[in-house]
Order: structure tokens, then sequence, then C-alpha cells
């Protein structure tokens, strides 16, 4: 099996906010992050075609697909941005209370995108096959974990004060 190219991972999951661009001014920031989120979504595109190796029937049915897959995740990344953001924005003086409440809405948005990946993974399944499906959500999933793992390197721990 062929495996991912280690250098294009880890550029992808450099490329997050950093802590230190979560303590910039919000329009700064908003701005830091759809650009790198365009660049991101355009290497994750070659990632995800490299992996595949689609026929050309398989492309005109994956890739429609694909987008509005893209479309709906980053709806989801919009609200994780947002959580983020308030963590940010309270880390010195954040209460029980609003711990209680970031957790809360993570934990949604984790079971939001299980939701998005069950329901593409259905479709992809259907257009081109349940193997493509499955090597699609593997590799979106690594992509995910290395973001995941570079977001979380970047975030100080909630201190219990």
């Amino acid at each position: 099996m062929k495996t991912f190219c280690l250098s294009t991972l880890l550029a992808l999951a450099l490329a997050l906010p950093t802590g230190r661009a979560l303590a910039q001014d919000n329009s700064t920031l908003d701005s830091d992050i759809q650009v790198l989120r365009s660049d991101l979504r355009a290497q994750k595109t070659q990632i995800v075609s490299d992996q595949l190796k689609l026929s050309d029937a398989e492309s005109k049915s994956f890739w429609p697909i694909y987008r509005e897959y893209e479309t709906e995740l980053s709806k989801l990344n919009d609200e994780k941005v947002s959580i983020i953001k308030d963590y940010a924005a309270q880390y010195d003086t954040i209460t029980d209370a609003q711990v209680q409440s970031l957790a809360d809405r993570n934990f949604k948005l984790e079971a939001k995108r299980n939701d998005l990946r069950q329901k593409y993974f259905k479709k992809i399944s259907k257009a081109v096959s349940p193997k493509t499906a499955a090597r699609f959500m593997q590799v979106d999933y690594r992509l995910n974990l290395l973001a995941n793992l570079q977001l979380a390197d970047s975030m100080p721990m909630v201190q219990n004060k």
C-alpha cells in the first residue's frame, strides 16, 4: 500500500494556527485562518486525489460528492474555530461553567463530524464503491488526526487554579 508523503502531511499540519496565532486580535486571526484553510483545502484535495487514484468514471461521481462534503465540513470547522477562539478569549479567567460549556460544544461538534462522515460514507459507497468510500474516510481521518495533533500541541492546557 502506498503511504502518505510525510512531508506533505507535516506541512498540512504545521499550517494550522498556533497558540501564538490564537493570541492575535480577531480580525487578523480571522484573516489568517481563511488563508490557511484555503491552502489546506487545496492540499487536502491533492492528497485525496493521489491516494484514491480514481478512474475517469469514478472521478465524475466522486468529486461532486467530495465538494459537498467539504462544504458541510467547512461549517463544522467554523464551529471548531469559534470554540477555539472562545477558549482563547477566556483562557486566563476561565470558570468551571465556561469549561463545561466549551466541552459540551466540542462533544456536540464531534458527534456532528461523525454523523457527517457516516452520511458521506454512504453517499460515496453508492456512487463509487464501499472500498473507495472506506479509503477516502481513512485519508480524511488521518488528515484530521494530524490537524488535531498540531492544534492540541498549540493550545495551552486548562489551568487547575
